[in-house]
């Protein structure tokens, strides 16, 4: 659904800083597999690879369970077993499983899609947009743009996303483990914020990578989302011109300079839990 644009009173009104709340339709993101998927991943297992595991499995060991009481194995499955019924991701994380299929240890509800606008790619410059996008409890998503309308308003920003962190154990982003949440980290820092991590880490980029590499001319995200989705963007603002156009903005004070940024932000948003949703359901069809 297309959102009504935010009137100029609203984006240069009072307060520390500004929220612009939007709503998109329902993008559904449950994991394939789930705890059944793990437990039959035998690779899970230190020392055990394809043709170990397609051994074992032509033996009768079909999944983790049937490893128990193995010789050489049995200690291990134990101890997979018990991190995927305790839902450790971290630890299954470092045994090598998928992170979409650690997806099923969090609700919806609970993961959050993150993007920032700063004002350079080094995080000793200022961020000014934090985008976050969650699951209502109707399904639908509602994006929530945190803008310093003024450098001095990010301090502000910033203490406000550290507390929508604490209402989420899952963020997706694309390339968020390089940029954007050490960027957010680092200006936290600066400002003597506490930062919040959330659980869990998904990046799509990572799966991105490993989808596409060698078959997509590029994996930047508006590629992969023109690919899968057919998501083409008309009249985006390139990212290179953000900051300059921000700067522009918070000396002119024209919200028509901003509302491309917010744009801009907003369908990377969409686009990326629209990704999360095709490579999911592509993945449930496979089997």
């Amino acid at each position: 659904m297309e959102p009504k644009p935010k009137p100029a009173d609203d984006l240069l009104g009072e307060g520390d800083y500004c929220v612009i709340e939007r709503t998109f339709p329902a993008v559904y993101v449950s994991p394939p597999g789930g705890h059944e998927s793990l437990r039959r991943s035998l690779r899970l297992l230190r020392g055990i690879g394809p043709k170990t595991e397609e051994k074992l499995k032509a033996q009768g060991y079909h999944d983790l369970a049937c490893l128990v009481k193995h010789a050489r194995w049995g200690q291990a499955a134990c101890t997979v077993l018990a991190a995927i019924e305790g839902s450790d991701a971290e630890l299954l994380t470092r045994c090598g499983a998928s992170d979409l299929d650690l997806l099923c240890f969090y609700p919806a509800t609970r993961m959050a899609f993150i993007d920032i606008e700063t004002t350079g790619l080094c995080s000793t410059r200022p961020l000014f947009l934090v985008g976050i996008m969650g699951f209502r409890d109707d399904g639908n998503m509602v994006l929530r743009q945190f803008l310093a309308r003024s450098y001095e308003e990010e301090a502000a920003v910033l203490a406000a996303v550290r507390d929508e962190f604490d209402r989420f154990e899952v963020v997706a982003t694309y390339n968020g483990r390089r940029f954007d949440l050490p960027y957010i980290r680092d200006r936290m820092a600066y400002y003597g914020i506490e930062c919040s991590s959330c659980t869990f880490h998904l990046d799509l980029l990572r799966t991105a990578r490993r989808l596409f590499r060698g078959v997509l001319p590029d994996c930047r995200l508006v590629t992969v989302a023109e690919h899968l989705l057919g998501y083409e963007r008309h009249g985006d603002i390139p990212s290179a011109m953000i900051p300059e156009v921000y700067h522009e903005f918070v000396s002119s004070r024209n919200p028509a300079l901003i509302r491309p940024i917010l744009e801009h932000n907003a369908m990377d948003l969409h686009a990326l839990a629209l990704i999360l949703e095709n490579i999911l359901g592509r993945a449930a069809e496979q089997g």
